[in-house]
């Protein structure tokens, strides 16, 4: 599995993202739900909690699904809480790997 430190730093900097750091108040807490994009197979979960820890081990992660289990468009299979900017930061990367490996995951069924 890929190292969570080493993308972090590749792809989020250390100050968190611009944006939200200009409209969201530093510390605002929120739920974020995992949506599905289509029907497909999930997978990532676990790299995606890894990543959720590292940035921010007081986030808190929630699943109603597992890597490997057949979801379909517009479920809702996941939530995370926490501080907002700390949520921001990770999700470029979970998104995107979780899109990645669940895109294959559904190919290779």
């Amino acid at each position: 599995m890929a190292n969570p430190r080493i993308l972090l730093r590749k792809t989020v900097p250390i100050i968190g993202d611009v944006t939200c750091m200009a409209t969201i108040p530093n510390d605002m807490e929120v739920e974020a739900h995992f949506l599905a994009k289509e029907d497909g197979i999930i997978a990532g979960i676990a790299l995606a909690e890894t990543v959720f820890n590292e940035v921010d081990p007081s986030l808190k992660v929630e699943w109603s699904q597992k890597d490997g289990d057949y979801i379909h468009k517009g479920l809702k299979f996941g939530k995370v809480y926490g501080r907002a900017h700390n949520i921001v930061r990770a999700e470029r990367i979970v998104l995107k790997f979780m899109q990645r490996m669940s895109g294959i995951a559904t190919q290779t069924k």
